[in-house]
């Protein structure tokens, strides 16, 4: 039985974490955790046993400051933006041509290995903020 982040959407593998954020209880991915307040860590094949307790048994919290709420939202918002730029490795190379550079000169202008570049321009790997933002820095885009 596939089981999916409510955050984020992605497929959970291994550990489903329960958080809390405000009064909702979610089941989410290892990353997405982080926006709200980790109630328990279950194996996938723990699920079903937790399933079984409905939602009106578990205790309920008073909502937080709506401030805290609206920034973890916002925060949530961006990282998920930022994450679903499905065709930034795809701009990536197309600047990277552009400017007549191979990906290793491109690698060493912003101190990063070949390798890097060529799992970005693949879409194989998600690059961080810093990385992100030192390739659009030096590609213009």
């Amino acid at each position: 039985m596939a089981v999916y982040c409510e955050i984020c959407g992605s497929e959970i593998k291994r550990e489903i974490h329960l958080i809390r954020v405000n009064s909702s209880e979610l089941r989410v991915c290892k990353s997405c955790a982080k926006y709200g307040e980790v109630k328990k860590v279950l194996e996938k094949n723990q699920l079903a046993h937790s399933a079984a307790r409905s939602p009106a048994s578990s205790p309920q919290i008073s909502p937080s400051d709506d401030k805290k709420t609206t920034k973890i939202y916002e925060q949530m918002l961006q990282d998920l933006n930022e994450e679903e730029d499905e065709d930034f490795g795809r701009r990536v190379k197309e600047a990277r041509e552009r400017k007549g550079w191979k990906q290793e000169e491109l690698a060493q202008k912003i101190h990063e290995k070949q390798s890097i570049i060529r799992k970005i321009e693949t879409g194989d790997i998600i690059p961080t903020k810093e990385l992100r933002e030192k390739l659009q820095r030096v590609l213009n885009i």
